[in-house]
């Protein structure tokens, strides 16, 4: 069997200088496992959601097209990370098998392109074989 599990990232942060960066760090418990969809070929161990305001499109200080990335225990997640948009906004990426890790992870944020923007939050979704850890009693939902 397999549980679903997710942590809340707190970054509160505006990034305006060159190649700046934040990390955060989170622990899972159990082995993340990767699943595919029914009727699709590709293959996660979760996805993130990021709490953004005025991500921009411009290139990078080196001329490459490739803006922000986001970092998984130091591996940049594939294809773009974050999508220029006025104002606030929600964006979706899912987390490739093998970027997670049993026990401490990372997540970082590293700001590459001319434009300023800022990060509320980020929450992290993974699935995880069940085994030992489970809900306390404190954690358990009332039905009723």
């Amino acid at each position: 069997m397999f549980n679903s599990d997710f942590v809340w990232l707190n970054f509160d942060k505006e990034f305006n200088r060159p190649n700046e960066e934040a990390t955060r760090s989170f622990y899972i418990d159990e082995e993340p496992t990767a699943a595919s969809p029914r009727g699709q070929n590709i293959t996660s161990e979760g996805y993130i959601l990021i709490q953004a305001e005025d991500v921009g499109n411009s290139s990078t200080e080196e001329g490459d097209e490739i803006t922000h990335r986001i970092l998984i225990n130091g591996k940049h997640l594939p294809s773009f990370d974050m999508v220029a948009a006025d104002g606030w906004n929600l964006w979706m990426d899912r987390i490739p098998k093998d970027f997670l890790l049993k026990g401490d992870n990372c997540l970082t944020i590293r700001r590459r392109a001319v434009d300023g923007f800022r990060v509320a939050n980020v929450v992290v979704q993974w699935r995880e074989r069940r085994g030992t850890a489970s809900l306390s009693a404190s954690d358990d939902i009332a039905v009723g």
